[in-house]
């Protein structure tokens, strides 16, 4: 915000200040009238917040203070995750803020300023979106990964397999040309690849030694698992577009082989997703220099070795050259976590 914006932003504050008690009514009967909250804990829950809202707006913008507003947001956000808030919900009630003040503005401004007050009041508006958008979704991925890590535990999984294939699968991204937002989804989602094992039996998942034919047929079904639980998460939020849809193509294809011998669904070559393949060889990497209770680790040049004469077969022969370039880098980050592991 320019210094004209600001010196606005301090007015409207003064403004708010001497009609809060008629803002934050207003917005409550928008709120009911829009049929928004579920309950009486719900309607609670976004009275404080927007309490919170209105009071930091007029204790920190009337001096000028904006980094302490904005810190406060911060703490919105907090809140908003914490009490499970649908954000979808938050922007709609977000937007009932702006209504809850708009004719009082046009009361309390000159006519010729009121183009110049409501602009600033909006961009001001677009930085709070901002930060609590980014803190909220911080929050939510850093509790997807912990539920992924609860399956890890439970698979009795070397430790960091999640942390580790997250990484591999990003420097292969990096190293293929993908774009930022590809590279961003990729490392949220890419721990939820294996949350269809919640729906394996324990004397399977946790088997030592190898399975039967009947039993590698229930352990195969943990990529169907993993996808409709995240489909039901994206259907249940009327998600049309997000990082969620590459969770399911990873958890869904992540078994499929570039020759079409994989699983579930036997597909091949570009007909499985690209995020599916990149993590497939990410995968492998992981499975094949880690130590497990039926297998010793092998070293990182074998495992190189071993991708690479799965080119073409297992893996997309594209992705096994970004993976030769990109070898050092796995060596490095395997090693890292390995001394990591050793220090618990």
């Amino acid at each position: 915000m320019n210094e004209k914006e600001k010196t606005i932003i301090v007015d409207v504050a003064r403004i708010f200040g001497d009609n809060r008690e008629t803002i934050i009514q207003k917005w409550l009967s928008l709120l009911l009238n829009e049929k928004l909250v579920r309950g009486e804990e719900e309607l609670d829950y976004f009275k404080k917040g927007f309490e919170k809202l209105v009071d930091d707006f007029i204790a920190y913008l009337s001096a000028g203070d904006f980094d302490s507003y904005f810190k406060s947001n911060l703490e919105l956000s907090t809140m908003l995750a914490s009490y499970d808030i649908e954000y979808s919900k938050f922007i709609k009630v977000f937007h009932l803020f702006e209504d809850s003040y708009s004719d009082l503005i046009h009361k309390s401004v000159d006519k010729e300023l009121i183009i110049n007050y409501m602009s600033a009041i909006d961009r001001l508006h677009h930085e709070t979106i901002g930060i609590v958008s980014e803190t909220y979704f911080e929050i939510k991925d850093a509790t997807v990964f912990a539920l992924a890590k609860l399956v890890e535990y439970r698979d009795n999984t070397t430790g960091f397999h999640l942390e580790r294939t997250r990484d591999y699968s990003v420097i292969l991204a990096k190293e293929l040309g993908c774009r930022d937002e590809f590279l961003k989804h990729l490392y949220k989602v890419g721990p939820l690849h294996d949350i269809g094992k919640v729906g394996i039996r324990d004397r399977i998942l946790l088997k030592e030694g190898p399975l039967t034919e009947d039993e590698y047929e229930e352990m195969k079904k943990h990529t169907v698992i993993g996808a409709q639980a995240i489909d039901n998460i994206i259907k249940h939020r009327n998600m049309r577009k997000c990082y969620l849809k590459m969770g399911k193509e990873i958890a869904l294809h992540h078994h499929e082989k570039y020759d079409g011998s994989g699983y579930p669904y036997g597909l091949a070559g570009e007909n499985i997703p690209l995020s599916a393949r990149i993590f497939a060889l990410a995968d492998a990497y992981d499975a094949i220099t880690s130590k497990r209770p039926y297998k010793d680790a092998v070293p990182h040049d074998e495992a190189v070795s071993r991708i690479v004469c799965d080119s073409g077969t297992h893996f997309d022969p594209v992705i096994v050259k970004a993976f030769l370039n990109a070898a050092p880098e796995f060596a490095n980050i395997s090693s890292k976590y390995n001394d990591k592991a050793h220090e618990q």
